[in-house]
């Protein structure tokens, strides 16, 4: 089982086209051998120009998804398939302005609403602290992952 936690910032744009609900990939009889078999996925990935690859190297199935934007953590998931998509062809076919070789698929996905400094708490960063695409460090995760979802999904029924 799985106790990697990845806090992933989102453009929101491209994150309304192919997270926030799955992308049809029926239409599509030319997709990455990974998608192959998939009618539906949703759809993300690791920025090209976001360091080195050893990030997306250690993302395993079921690892936990943090997706945040500004100062707010929008949604919750799990990844399923990760693979490198040497021919960019889910970034150059869903996304504007965001080349990505390295992508993932997203399951058990929540929207959320919480703000960064409530998630800042739970892995004892400062209630300021703006991280980039990121794993969460094995000593700041002291709670099970499916604990923290429950968290998050908590907040967010008690403040709509």
């Amino acid at each position: 089982m799985s106790e990697n936690v990845f806090l992933v910032p989102i453009d929101p744009e491209n994150f309304e086209k192919t997270v926030r609900s799955p992308v049809d990939l029926t239409d599509y009889s030319e997709r990455p051998e990974p998608l192959a078999d998939a009618d539906e996925a949703r759809l993300w990935a690791v920025d090209d120009d976001s360091g080195s690859g050893s990030t997306f190297e250690r993302m395993s199935e079921g690892d936990l998804l943090l997706f945040y934007h500004d100062d707010e953590y929008v949604a919750t998931g799990r990844i399923g398939t990760t693979f490198e998509d040497d021919d960019r062809w889910v970034s150059g076919t869903f996304w504007t302005a965001f080349p990505a070789t390295r992508v993932y698929t997203v399951e058990s996905f929540r929207a959320v609403s919480v703000p960064k400094r409530g998630v800042n708490r739970i892995f004892d960063y400062s209630d300021a602290y703006t991280p980039g695409f990121m794993r969460v460090a094995d000593s700041r995760v002291t709670t099970q992952l499916a604990s923290i979802e429950s968290a998050l999904a908590r907040y967010t029924q008690r403040n709509d």
